[in-house]
């Protein structure tokens, strides 16, 4: 596991958007890249990535980090290593570290099969949400 800090930051950052080419869910711009990079320096995100056979195959990130909660986001898997409990793995010490800290989680998702994941690891369907938009 890779814990991705200001001093591998530009490892880091290439390693995550390389992988979210092959994740239909995530996408690559300036802004989310600019963004990556001012939030693992503010240390209002986290990010941990899993390496398997010389490849970053699976990451999960926090996000809006506070002194009393943060959120989960990110969670990717590559599609050809999927159903190998690699997010499972990251996710899993990724929250720990987090709930060692006193920090409450939360999450939103919208895919099923992540969906699975997240309750098999304790956390608990609270209600719905949407979005605005214009």
């Amino acid at each position: 596991m890779i814990k991705i800090t200001e001093d591998n930051l530009l490892k880091g950052e290439k390693n995550q958007f390389n992988l979210f080419k092959h994740v239909d869910e995530f996408n690559d711009s300036e802004s989310s890249r600019k963004a990556f990079k001012n939030e693992i320096k503010s240390n209002t995100k986290r990010v941990y990535q899993l390496k398997y056979k010389n490849n970053i195959v699976a990451t999960v990130s926090s996000a809006a980090e506070n002194s009393k909660s943060a959120m989960i986001v990110g969670v990717a898997t590559h599609p050809g290593y999927r159903n190998r409990g690699f997010a499972t793995y990251l996710l899993s010490k990724l929250s720990k570290d987090l709930l060692d800290e006193g920090k409450t989680l939360c999450l939103f998702y919208d895919n099923p099969d992540a969906g699975s994941i997240y309750r098999r690891l304790g956390f608990e369907n609270i209600g719905r949400w949407g979005m605005l938009s214009k």
